[in-house]
């Protein structure tokens, strides 16, 4: 069994504007905080969760329609935090996305249902962990990340890959299974 997920690559200069934004707010000589690594930056559009091995050949074949796809655009367009009983528990940043990417969502949802793949049952809310948060934080900590203004740059992203997750005590291990190349958008996208 693997652990599995699906989700958007960002392109490097989109991983760097987010530790740019990050260290804005709260900069690395004030706040000693484990942040996620800039390379596991991704938009997870489906957690497949535990899968068996020997139906991986079979999962990527069938969703190869996600090549029929266009390249996503967008940008970052704020800060902000989950909380569990009143306490915020992860650090996001929010992602404007072009409206086809949740249609794409979708489409995933229902072709996995045929390897008994749960849907989920949350909206779809496109965002990427920064942080997750192991202490209490105080009352600056959230007014920080929730009165920061992100100034939108667009991004576009190619590439959506099959990742494999292993769980080890230093943090999960990530291994890309396949990438799906996306098609070069001609014409002008909206979001």
């Amino acid at each position: 069994m693997s652990r599995l997920f699906l989700a958007l690559k960002l392109p490097t200069e989109a991983q760097k504007k987010i530790v740019e934004i990050r260290n804005t707010v709260f900069p690395p000589e004030i706040y000693n905080y484990k942040w996620e690594p800039e390379d596991k930056f991704h938009l997870t559009l489906k957690f497949i969760g535990e899968f068996r091995d020997n139906n991986i050949d079979e999962l990527i074949k069938s969703i190869n329609f996600i090549e029929d796809y266009p390249e996503v655009n967008f940008y970052f367009n704020k800060l902000g935090l989950f909380f569990r009983n009143n306490i915020p528990t992860i650090l996001w940043i929010g992602m404007q996305v072009d409206d086809y990417l949740q249609t794409l969502v979708l489409k995933i949802e229902k072709s996995l249902e045929k390897f008994n793949v749960l849907p989920e049952k949350r909206i779809f809310k496109p965002h990427i962990t920064l942080l997750r948060i192991k202490e209490n934080m105080d009352q600056n900590f959230v007014n920080k990340v929730t009165n920061y203004k992100i100034q939108p740059n667009k991004f576009c992203s190619n590439e959506i890959a099959l990742i494999k997750s292993k769980l080890t005590p230093t943090g999960s291990i990530y291994t890309d299974l396949n990438i799906y190349k996306l098609k070069a958008f001609e014409g002008i996208n909206e979001y």
